[in-house]
């Protein structure tokens, strides 16, 4: 999956002084993008016809980059100091890193008709990605810190609904819904927000072995907390449109290429320096043996 120039930023009037202290700036504008490169890497096993295991590995590679804008007017030794404690927030760097891995056990069987299908899961994420300490502490502070986190540190339990069934021909439509909630704080006292991303599409399938699909996803995300306290960057709802196609190849190969793009954002908090969307391209290999 590539995610492709999101954009975020804020307003600031801190600046660090030549020994490090926080001391207050002419007002000037943080501005941040980031582009993500993710691998998923998967597997399912079919314990019988109705019951499966789902476990799934990410890995991803999170490309910042930090630039200032001039609002008020500053003297050089003000943009000193501004690049300063720009440089604390924001970097010009590249993370890599593993993501919390996914268990599921899923239950699926026909409901209604013939051809349908309905899929529960339950499970849980597995705390394997790299956490921060808390960033707003070390900003005031003025040290070096970091936002972008790869994983929450804590057991999340998740649960999914998805259904599935043919209207004419080879046309079929679906939805599903799909929530992670965090229970608890890690131990760098960061608590998870709770997620819910919900989906409804249409699929075509043509000629026994190309498909043509589209679906809208939205999603919504709650408040993250640490030590109780709101963290302002998140909290947002945001929806998508997608369009893709999917192959069936020899030797029980299926390939499959999805572009999504943003329709809506909304943050929770006013002054959040949460993330805008860029479109997203995802390609997809499934294997079966």
């Amino acid at each position: 999956m590539r995610w492709f120039d999101a954009q975020g930023g804020h307003l600031e009037k801190k600046g660090l002084d030549a020994n490090r202290n926080v001391i207050v700036v002419p007002q000037h504008r943080h501005h941040v993008n980031l582009n993500i490169f993710r691998v998923d890497v998967g597997l399912k096993y079919n314990v019988n016809t109705h019951w499966q295991l789902e476990a799934n590995v990410p890995y991803e590679v999170k490309e910042q980059g930090a630039t200032l804008e001039k609002i008020e007017p500053a003297t050089p030794e003000d943009w000193r100091a501004i690049e300063r404690n720009r440089d604390v927030h924001h970097r010009n760097e590249t993370y890599t890193g593993f993501t919390d891995m996914e268990l599921l056990l899923g239950y699926k069987r026909g409901i209604f008709k013939n051809g349908d299908m309905l899929l529960t899961g339950l499970g849980t994420t597995l705390p394997i990605g790299k956490t921060e300490e808390d960033p707003w502490k070390l900003g005031d502070a003025g040290r070096e810190h970091l936002h972008i986190q790869f994983g929450t540190g804590t057991f999340n339990p998740i649960a999914n609904v998805h259904y599935s069934f043919p209207i004419y021909g080879g046309m079929s439509v679906s939805g599903s819904v799909r929530g992670k909630l965090p229970l608890y704080e890690n131990s760098k006292a960061y608590r998870a927000p709770r997620e819910v991303t919900y989906t409804a599409g249409v699929n075509y399938q043509f000629l026994n072995r190309i498909s043509l699909h589209a679906s809208y996803l939205g999603f919504y995300q709650g408040y993250a907390y640490w030590e109780g306290e709101r963290d302002i960057n998140t909290g947002l709802r945001f929806s998508m449109v997608s369009f893709g196609t999917s192959f069936a190849i020899p030797s029980n190969l299926a390939v499959a290429a999805t572009l999504m793009l943003p329709l809506s954002q909304e943050t929770l908090y006013a002054e959040s320096d949460a993330f805008e969307f860029g479109p997203l391209l995802s390609l997809t290999m499934l294997h079966t043996f």
